[in-house]
């Protein structure tokens, strides 16, 4: 089973999971954090020589590390509705909790993974837009001019009007010139993320980096990206 781990209003990720059918013939299934937070039974071992995982879901069975063929990690939160009522010290200890033992289930999955937790965040690194600035400049991408100063507000970052989005060192836009690509997946490496959309503003010289997700905005994406995906559904199927 290839999975789309995404929020239930990921309306961009159920378009791409219905081209990838449509296009390709390739299979792929949606399981929310819901799922994953509300399951029945979970387990989890790691020893010094194997990992065992399974969760009991009441959508799809039950998963384990030999029924999942892929996964492509979509997730920056986990829902935390149940713990309303718990008390604010409590509910903090919980959601750490929570947050550690399921990134520890999608990093140790021997699967391919896109995107796999880090500390920063269940969907890969994240960073500080000043940081984005200086990675982005460090692989040659044209950056605005932004002086950060800890005694004043953030400046804001430039309002975006192109993006690519790099999978696994390859890039895709309508829009971005080509010119861009080689750097666009040298920041995507650069930064540790397979799957990154990395967006442009408009300057006078041109296109400059704004800013960068690890959540790609995936409707209507290029044919090219859901070819590239749809390869690596059929080259992990079992």
């Amino acid at each position: 089973m290839f999975v789309f781990l995404c929020p239930p209003d990921d309306i961009s990720a159920r378009w791409f999971v219905a081209e990838l059918r449509r296009l390709h013939g390739a299979t792929a299934h949606i399981i929310t954090p819901q799922e994953l937070v509300y399951a029945t039974d979970m387990q989890h071992r790691l020893d010094e020589t194997t990992i065992t995982s399974s969760v009991a879901l009441k959508s799809h069975a039950t998963l384990d590390n030999s029924s999942i063929t892929g996964l492509i990690n979509r997730v920056q939160f986990l829902p935390d509705a149940h713990l309303a009522t718990v008390n604010t010290t409590d509910r903090t200890y919980m959601q750490q909790e929570l947050l550690a033992i399921w990134s520890s289930w999608i990093s140790a999955l021997p699967c391919p993974v896109i995107n796999r937790p880090t500390a920063t965040s269940m969907a890969g690194p994240t960073y500080h837009p000043a940081i984005w600035y200086h990675n982005a400049a460090a692989v040659g991408l044209p950056v605005p001019d932004m002086i950060y100063d800890s005694t004043l507000p953030d400046p804001l970052t430039p309002d975006p009007v192109q993006s690519a989005i790099v999978c696994q060192g390859r890039c895709y836009s309508a829009s971005v010139p080509t010119h861009f690509f080689d750097k666009c997946c040298d920041l995507a490496a650069y930064v540790g993320l397979d799957l990154v959309e990395l967006y442009f503003s408009s300057a006078q010289d041109g296109l400059v980096f704004s800013y960068a997700s690890p959540i790609p905005y995936l409707g209507h994406a290029h044919t090219g990206l859901i070819a590239q995906v749809a390869q690596m559904i059929k080259e992990n199927r079992t």
